[in-house]
């Protein structure tokens, strides 16, 4: 692993809390990064008025969050735009893979937000059986293969495009308003609402409101994954990652932060919960 990619705390999420928690990581002098495929800041963004940030009486959440963002530009905290699909535990670091490329780091803090995504049915139960959040880390596994490519966000185009090298046919439904300028000629687009994902011990079928297609893989390829996804055996209260009081996950090295952690779900709270994880991990 070289050098560059390796870190002794990354973060993952770029919102409010993850932003606290590498600026406080980072003025303890550790070697930390943002990995955030998205807008920095979240749903704080896109806030006409935020009316309960101490100090801050008269601002929208684009001003606020570029203040948060030029913070971490003057202490040049690193930002990865990247999603990060998988974190494995190796012991005493834990690999992280993106959809671009693998990453370790001694603690990893957890700061993704609240998943609002209903996972589709059958979507658990075939994940690395023929379900994948990642087509640029599992299309080799599909080469000659069917595929269904389902699109949430416009960086789907180019996996898209990246697994109709691959496959012998790939098929994409998109479920935004996408732009399929950039889309590959050789992709098939439908026009329709995934309902099931189907199959006897690995992926055969794709249900969609208005037909099924025979497939070997479907790719969900949201802007984030499922929080219970991303690391095995990682303990949920409902939708929310289980912490105890210094922010620690049920699995060493691993803290959570911000709405991720449960309600309330604020711009303060997540802010100081960002501060006391990284306060907590850089004691480690």
């Amino acid at each position: 692993m070289s050098e560059e990619n390796s870190f002794e705390i990354a973060v993952i999420g770029g919102g409010p809390a993850g932003m606290s928690a590498a600026l406080n990581a980072k003025i303890r002098n550790k070697k930390v990064a943002i990995f955030e495929s998205q807008q920095l800041g979240g749903r704080i963004w896109l806030a006409p008025h935020v009316e309960n940030y101490l100090g801050f009486y008269d601002i929208d959440g684009e001003e606020l969050t570029q203040k948060f963002i030029d913070h971490l530009t003057e202490l040049e905290v690193p930002i990865i735009e990247e999603k990060i699909v998988q974190i494995i535990s190796m012991g005493d670091y834990f690999s992280l893979t993106s959809n671009q490329e693998n990453y370790q780091a001694e603690q990893v803090i957890l700061a993704t937000g609240v998943n609002n995504q209903t996972q589709l049915d059958g979507e658990a139960e075939f994940l690395g059986q023929g379900v994948s959040y990642c087509a640029t880390c599992d299309g080799q596994l599909f080469k000659n293969k069917k595929v269904a490519v389902l699109g949430y966000a416009e960086e789907s185009i180019e996996e898209a495009n990246y697994l109709a090298e691959l496959a012998e046919a790939t098929y994409f439904i998109p479920q935004y308003e996408a732009d399929l300028q950039e889309l590959d000629s050789a992709v098939e687009v439908i026009d329709s609402d995934p309902e099931a994902i189907q199959g006897d011990n690995l992926v055969e079928k794709l249900v969609l409101a208005e037909e099924s297609l025979e497939v070997d893989g479907v790719f969900i390829l949201r802007p984030t994954v499922p929080t219970g996804e991303i690391i095995s055996g990682l303990e949920l209260d409902d939708k929310y990652i289980k912490v105890n009081k210094n922010f620690e996950t049920n699995i060493e090295g691993v803290y959570a932060a911000g709405d991720c952690t449960g309600p309330p779900l604020q711009l303060p709270k997540a802010v100081g919960e960002g501060q006391l994880a990284a306060l907590n991990a850089v004691k480690k």
